[in-house]
């Protein structure tokens, strides 16, 4: 559809080279394909998938009940970085500069393969002390300052939809996220080799019962996102317990 404009360090650090952000509604009747997709997509533990439920169809019959106005105004600002004046769904971004159609695996595999040949370059380490987090982000040897960005996400979420484009249906979507909050900078160099740490209470980093959450590092600002040069993922109650990260090259 288109519309217009307890402490565990890792057991295995696991070399990160792309975070896909899903834009998505339960309005629109493409993008089912899209969120079965992307649940393939994240058991690769090279990549961090996001969903993004967007707002952009709620006046179609049935209102998203999980879709969040910040995660349609970032779409929207993609968009417009591209010079695009319509967004549409299912849309997926991979680190935050290729853009296709999130029910298109052939255009997924293909970004991947091109835009992704080696691990992201800047260093982010989650460790979990008890009731707080600690993330260390390396320094960047980019030109320009970068934003870090929290994203609590669900693990799962279904719904089932009564009105609309899916009436009858019941979806399932991977990594819900709850909201993209920035918590710091990370400055275009450093002579620190770590160039920006913040220690999280629990509550933060995991508000409303999320199961997880993603750290992104990404060039620009929120007004004019950028590449993400960076990103780590904890989950709650895996076996073995882990942080993902991408490390410096």
């Amino acid at each position: 559809m288109v519309l217009p404009a307890a402490a565990q360090q890792a057991s295995q650090a696991i070399q990160l080279r792309a975070v896909i952000e899903l834009f998505t509604s339960q309005g629109c009747a493409s993008c089912p394909p899209a969120d079965n997709l992307i649940r393939r997509y994240a058991r690769d533990n090279s990549i961090i998938v996001l969903t993004l439920p967007v707002t952009c169809w709620d006046y179609l019959g049935w209102r998203d009940t999980l879709a969040k106005d910040h995660f349609t105004i970032r779409q929207r600002i993609y968009a417009k970085i591209r010079g695009s004046r319509s967004i549409y769904t299912p849309q997926a971004v991979i680190n935050g500069t290729a853009h296709m159609v999130g029910s298109d695996e052939t255009a997924i595999g293909g970004a991947l393969e091109t835009t992704t040949t080696s691990a992201l370059p800047v260093k982010v380490d989650i460790t979990s002390t008890g009731e707080t987090f600690r993330i260390a982000v390396a320094a960047s040897n980019t030109r320009e300052r970068s934003t870090i960005l929290l994203a609590p996400f669900y693990r799962e979420r279904s719904v089932s939809v009564d009105d609309g484009e899916n009436a009858g249906k019941r979806l399932t979507y991977t990594n819900v996220v709850s909201g993209l909050l920035p918590i710091g900078q990370l400055p275009s160099s450093s002579p620190s080799a770590e160039a920006f740490v913040i220690n999280l209470p629990r509550a933060s980093a995991l508000p409303d019962n999320t199961d997880g959450f993603a750290i992104l590092v990404q060039s620009g600002n929120p007004d004019r996102p950028g590449q993400v040069i960076g990103a780590a993922s904890y989950m709650q109650n895996t076996s073995p317990a882990r942080t993902r990260h991408s490390p410096n090259l």
